[in-house]
């Protein structure tokens, strides 16, 4: 045989079925066989043993590979947790075939369609107020304006016109720490009532009690973002929700998380996500952020941010804030506040790993890093 060989790089659904189409192949087949190219692994966490056999069983049946826990073989565990492998066209196999086996395999076959279908989704809307802000086609840029201790309207106000001028699609409100709760909440709805009357770019901030929400959001706020995921104050949720606003959930905690980060997170904000639907929020409504550097040691940050791409699981847009030194300095040597080249770094690799939105202070030179990566990566 003459020719070249090459290992192709298939990163989705989009991308296989492109590869297909390009060699010429039956239109019919183009989709068919794009689902037999792209490959997925799957964990399934405590999975009763008897139902474990049955999934592994088709699974290994249809080509693809299944392992569990070691005692299942011997009858020492009740549940086990499951990592399955194989090509998208065998998951969809398997999904028919678990929904007709027990109750708790339909239940398995429902979580794994939900899952299928984040995997293939392409772009989505997010929903605030009377904003629709499309996510997938580009990656979307955040501004933050932080409001210092004894600041200046004036000053602040050019900054907010700044931000939006460089291209911010979203400028996100916050007050200094330092600032008093009850002053940075009549600050930040001052700032917010001028931009509003001003602009009509989508204005997020940073809250996470119900009744500065309400404040917040009855002075022109469209999106909330709650450092505690609805966790401090579950009222929140139904205060976003009467507004029609948006929300950020993003991921917290006052105590390491010793293994598993990922499982950690993606079960904290399944369940934060869980609570402001049942208060009547959207799914179309709600954001994910994994909470880059709040609990978590530098190696976990590196860990988030190269498996980002695992919080799709959730079905919502996902959102990261790189900025922040104190992330990055066990592994670089700059002695700079902030260092824009690796935070463009950081940036790049998220949006490459699956972040939609990204939340930064430097608005020009992180939409620059984004709108490089986003045409790298066919965005």
């Amino acid at each position: 045989m003459k020719g070249d060989a090459r290992i192709l790089v298939i990163n989705n659904l989009k991308e296989a079925a492109e590869h297909i189409a390009a060699i010429g192949a039956e239109e019919g087949k183009v989709d068919w066989l794009a689902g037999k190219a792209a490959f997925m692994t799957i964990k399934l966490d405590k999975v009763l043993s008897t139902d474990a056999i049955m999934v592994k069983n088709d699974m290994l049946e249809m080509g693809g590979q299944a392992v569990y826990s070691k005692g299942v073989y011997d009858g020492s565990v009740l549940k086990t947790d499951m990592i399955i492998s194989g090509s998208r066209r065998m998951f969809e196999r398997l999904v028919k075939r678990l929904r007709h086996r027990t109750a708790n395999t339909a239940e398995i076959a429902e979580a794994m369609e939900v899952l299928l279908k984040v995997d293939g989704q392409t772009g989505s809307t997010l929903l605030c107020r009377d904003k629709r802000i499309q996510i997938g086609q580009k990656t979307i840029v955040m501004g933050v304006l932080e409001i210092p201790p004894g600041y200046d309207e004036g000053l602040l106000l050019e900054k907010a016109d700044q931000i939006i001028q460089e291209g911010a699609d979203i400028i996100d409100i916050t007050c200094h720490p330092s600032i008093d709760e009850d002053l940075s909440l009549i600050c930040a709805s001052k700032i917010i009532e001028k931009i509003r009357l001003k602009y009509s770019v989508p204005i997020c901030t940073d809250v996470s009690k119900s009744e500065p929400a309400r404040r917040l959001l009855s002075s022109g706020a469209d999106i909330i973002n709650d450092i505690w995921a609805a966790r401090r104050d579950p009222e929140i949720a139904r205060v976003v929700a009467s507004y029609k606003a948006g929300i950020i959930l993003m991921h917290n905690t006052t105590h390491r998380i010793p293994q598993d980060v990922m499982g950690r997170i993606i079960s904290i904000l399944r369940k934060s996500i869980s609570v402001c639907q049942g208060a009547g929020i959207g799914i179309s409504s709600i954001v994910a952020d994994p909470g880059l550097g709040f609990g978590k040691s530098m190696d976990q940050n590196l860990e988030i941010v190269r498996k980002l791409k695992e919080i799709r699981s959730l079905g919502v847009p996902i959102m990261v804030g790189p900025s922040g030194k104190s992330l990055y300095s066990p592994i670089v040597e700059s002695e700079r506040e902030e260092n824009l080249g690796i935070i463009s770094s950081v940036v790049s690799v998220s949006i490459a790993n699956g972040a939609d939105i990204i939340r930064v202070h430097d608005v020009a030179q992180m939409k620059n890093a984004a709108g490089i990566t986003d045409a790298i990566i066919n965005k």
